[in-house]
């Protein structure tokens, strides 16, 4: 009875001894999933940035209403930034150019989303024409480049 109380608890004790691994595995686990999200957000807006340079340019041809929905994809994606920059990722191991001075800045960093998103819309209300499309991208891209500039890594 002795061996098998003392084999019970070293079964134990191994056994409790391979769920830290595996909680602080969980824990990367979830940063690295936030950081994709983070990662996805902000390339759905890269990606839409450069296809409505492209049509700018004149360099592709987008019906009004895909111009309207990449701007409107851009308004979602600040919308919904801030709630997934949130949470700190500190055990994550996926490579990010997300600079931690989100996290000391976080007001700075948070309120300059709405203003994105108001570039977006003031984009979509003007889809098709190119003259004041132009003017709305300028928002757009200052916007952008004042967040990089401040907030990502180099």
């Amino acid at each position: 009875m002795k061996h098998l109380v003392t084999a019970g608890l070293l079964g134990a004790m191994i056994a409790a001894g391979s769920v830290m691994p595996m909680a602080a595995n969980a824990d990367e686990m979830m940063d690295n999933e936030t950081v994709e999200t983070r990662k996805m957000l902000m390339d759905g807006i890269g990606g839409a940035m450069g296809t409505l340079g492209c049509y700018l340019k004149g360099q592709c041809d987008l019906p009004d209403p895909v111009v309207r929905n990449l701007a409107n994809g851009i308004a979602f994606a600040a919308t919904a930034a801030p709630n997934a920059f949130e949470p700190k990722t500190m055990d994550a191991s996926v490579k990010t150019t997300a600079d931690e001075k989100i996290w000391s800045d976080w007001d700075d960093f948070a309120n300059r989303f709405p203003e994105l998103k108001k570039a977006a819309l003031a984009m979509a209300s003007v889809a098709g024409d190119k003259a004041a499309m132009g003017a709305a991208m300028g928002d757009l891209g200052k916007n952008c480049k004042g967040c990089h500039d401040e907030y990502r890594t180099k």
